[in-house]
C-alpha cells in the first residue's frame, strides 16, 4: 500500500508541476514587451492612450501633437488643453478671444458657448436639487441684480456638459478663467462671489442623485438631490 501510495503522490505531484510550468511559459508569451522606442501595433491586448507634447513642461500638452503608447513617454502628458505650448505662464482653457463679457445688467456672456450666466454666483445660497431647480426657474429681471429683461422661466441650471465647457481644470479655486481669457478668475472678472465648492447641474444620473460641478477642480461629479442641500446654484439662459 505505501508503494502504490507514493507513486499516486508522485503522479499528482507531476502533474501540478506541470500545470504550473505550463501556465507561467504562456504568461511569458502572450505579455510581449512594451517598449515605447517602437511600435505599439502589436500589442492587439492592450488598450493605448493618447498623449501630447509638453514642450514647455507645465503639464499642459499640445493638442495638435500627439501619439498613441502603452505607457507615457517622456515628454508627454495625457492633458491636452495647452494653447501655447511654448509658454508656462499660458496653458490650458486659454481663448483666442475675449472669453466673457460683462453685459452690465447682472449678467455675463460666454463667448465659447453663448450662454448668459448670473453675474453673482452666489446669488441664492445653498439648497437641495429640487429646490435649486424651482428657484431659478422663477428668476426674472429686478432680482438677484438683474436688469436684463428676463422672465420666469427664462433661468435654468446649467447641464454637466455646459458645466464641463465652463470650467477650466487649468485652475484651482476656482477652475475658472477671467474675463479676457488669458488668466485665472479674480474677484469683479467678470463674475462675483465665485465659491470653489459645489453647484448644482440639472441632469438627473438616477431618482435618487443628480449631477454637480466642483469648481475647486473643475470636475463634474454626482450627489443626493436631497441629502446633499448644502450645494449653491449658479442659473445660466439663453442668449435671446
Amino acid at each position: 500500500m505505501n508503494s502504490i501510495f507514493k507513486i499516486c503522490w508522485n503522479a499528482n505531484h507531476m502533474r501540478f508541476v506541470l500545470v504550473l510550468m505550463t501556465t507561467f511559459l504562456m504568461a511569458i508569451g502572450c505579455g510581449g514587451s512594451d517598449n515605447d522606442s517602437g511600435s505599439d501595433s502589436g500589442n492587439t491586448g492592450r488598450s493605448l492612450t493618447t498623449y501630447y507634447l509638453d514642450s514647455d513642461e507645465d503639464g499642459y500638452g499640445d493638442p495638435n501633437v500627439s501619439i498613441e503608447k502603452n505607457k507615457r513617454p517622456e515628454g508627454y502628458v495625457p492633458d491636452n488643453t495647452d494653447c501655447d505650448d511654448n509658454n508656462k505662464e499660458i496653458h490650458a482653457c486659454c481663448s483666442e478671444v475675449e472669453r466673457f463679457t460683462d453685459r452690465r445688467d447682472g449678467t455675463v456672456r460666454d463667448n465659447e458657448t453663448g450662454l448668459i450666466w448670473l453675474k453673482d454666483a452666489n446669488a441664492f445660497g445653498e439648497m437641495s436639487w429640487a429646490d435649486a431647480k424651482t428657484a431659478v426657474a422663477g428668476l426674472s429681471s429686478g432680482e438677484k441684480g438683474l436688469s436684463d429683461d428676463s422672465v420666469d422661466g427664462d433661468w435654468r441650471l446649467p447641464t454637466k456638459e455646459e458645466w464641463e465647457s465652463f470650467m477650466c481644470r487649468g485652475f484651482e479655486k476656482p477652475a475658472l478663467v477671467n474675463a479676457n481669457g488669458d488668466g485665472q478668475w479674480a474677484e469683479g472678472d467678470a463674475f462675483t462671489e465665485v465659491i470653489s465648492h459645489y453647484y448644482w447641474a440639472s441632469n438627473d444620473f438616477s431618482p435618487e442623485k443628480a449631477w454637480h460641478a466642483y469648481m475647486r477642480d473643475g470636475n463634474t461629479y454626482i450627489g443626493f438631490k436631497v441629502y446633499s442641500r448644502y450645494y449653491n446654484v449658479w442659473p445660466v439662459r439663453s442668449d435671446n
